[in-house]
Parts: C-alpha cells; sequence; structure tokens
C-alpha cells in the first residue's frame, strides 16, 4: 500500500448495484488495496450517511467514493470533509452549472436554501500500517428523494445542470477532490477554511446543536485550526464542537 498520488487522474470501478460504495472501499482496504480510485454504482441497496442513516439512493443520481492511503495522522482525516464538500461545489461549477446558492452546512452537507443537495460521508482504517480513507459522496443528480423528515433538491433544476448526469459529475469531482487534497496537505487548513466559511450556511446566526455534551444553543462563529465548530453559548462562553447535529433556529 503506497500514498495516493494526487496529480494523476484515479481510476473509476463502476457497478451497476452494490450495498454501498464506502462498504466496497472498506473492505479493500482491509484486504490491502487502498487505491487510489472511485468506486461507483449505478444503485446503492443500503446507501447510508452519517450516524449510520440511509441514503436513498435511485438510479440517475451520484454514489462515489474516492478510496485512497491519506499521508497524515488520523486526527487530522477530519478536515478532508471540508475540502470534499468545497469539492462538490467546484465540480458543479466547473460543468457550467451556476452554484451561487449553494451552502455548506456543517460538518458535511451541501445546501440551498434548507433543501439538502449532497452529502458526504468520510470513513478511515489502517492496513499495513497506513492510513486509508474513504471520501463518500452522495448527490442528487436527477432526483431529489422525498424524505419526511427535511426537504431535497437536485442539480438538474439548476441554471446550467438539465443535462448533467452522475457520470459528469465524477469526472469534475475526480479532479477537484483532488485538487483541494493538495490544497489541504501543502498549505494546511487555513485557506481551506476561508473557503468553506465564505460558503458555510448559518455563519453569524443562532443555532442548535446535539453534541456528545448534550443540547446546545448559540451563534455560530466559525471553525478553529482543527476544525472544530466555534459556537458563541448564549451563556456568552465560546465551545468547540467537533461532532454533532446543527440545526437553524427561528
Amino acid at each position: 500500500m503506497i500514498a495516493a498520488d494526487f496529480s494523476i487522474v484515479w481510476p473509476v470501478i463502476r457497478f451497476s448495484e452494490i450495498d454501498s460504495t464506502n462498504e466496497e472501499a472498506r473492505r479493500r482496504a482491509q484486504s490491502g488495496d487502498a487505491g487510489p480510485c472511485w468506486l461507483t454504482s449505478e444503485i446503492q441497496t443500503t446507501g447510508r450517511g452519517r450516524l449510520g442513516r440511509q441514503w436513498d439512493s435511485p438510479k440517475g443520481n451520484l454514489f462515489a467514493t474516492a478510496l485512497f492511503v491519506f499521508p497524515r495522522l488520523p486526527v487530522e482525516a477530519a478536515l478532508a470533509s471540508y475540502s470534499a464538500g468545497l469539492a462538490v461545489l467546484d465540480a458543479a461549477k466547473a460543468s457550467g452549472i451556476d452554484v451561487s446558492a449553494l451552502k455548506l452546512k456543517w460538518p458535511n452537507d451541501v445546501l440551498t436554501g434548507d433543501a439538502k443537495l449532497a452529502g458526504i460521508l468520510i470513513e478511515t482504517g489502517t492496513s499495513q500500517g497506513q492510513l486509508w480513507m474513504a471520501a463518500g459522496f452522495g448527490v442528487n443528480v436527477a432526483t431529489a428523494p422525498e424524505r419526511p423528515d427535511r426537504a431535497t433538491a437536485r442539480l438538474s433544476d439548476f441554471p446550467g445542470g438539465r443535462d448533467m448526469t452522475a457520470s459528469q459529475l465524477l469526472l469534475g469531482l475526480d479532479m477537484a477532490f483532488r485538487s483541494r487534497l493538495v490544497r489541504l496537505l501543502g498549505e494546511g487548513f487555513g485557506p481551506t477554511r476561508d473557503d468553506w466559511l465564505a460558503k458555510a450556511a448559518h455563519l453569524g446566526k443562532r443555532v442548535q446543536l446535539q453534541a456528545t455534551s448534550g443540547r446546545l444553543e448559540g451563534v455560530m462563529k466559525g471553525l478553529s485550526d482543527d476544525g472544530a465548530l466555534i459556537v458563541e453559548l448564549d451563556s456568552g462562553s465560546v465551545t468547540h464542537i467537533r461532532a454533532g447535529e446543527i440545526s437553524l433556529l427561528g
């Protein structure tokens, strides 16, 4: 297993149907093959998002996982989720889609208004003494799956997106994600943080957080040097949140 080369196009391994591209990435990595490559499928039978939630996977949308050796310590792996979110915007924009209405929700969703367009699932593990990363992307391209708990959106409804296909988006995503990773690894988190905050949903607004420490309310202030969410609580104190769920308060 060797570290990924971020300067060359990664090969794409395609499936017509699979349980989950992230699960396939895990199987491959644990058997000693950590790419770099993309794993993509027309359909996922048990697609999932963060916290084990089901990810609806109808044909026509993008379900793809980048599998590669991440040449940093495990504590830095979470920073790649910010690169991944930005890469979705970069890829769509490069394809001629107007992304001005898109925002990035902490830690890893792409939104238009309050409707979810894409989700990202970063998973890691070790094999043969190296850290592998599976960066899973679920992007609503042709279909906005109906959900009882939230609104959804699709790229085909955006200006310039009518003829977009999942395969076309993946071509752009390969270049965009590799470029974003090069910047993260070469320049540190600072530039990535600045770009992410420029597109951040809820920045400067009152939010509610379900964190490991319990339910919190306050104003979203930014991101720390290690990628934690900075929130000014109603009490006036400031806290850093590294895992949880965020929602906008009315």
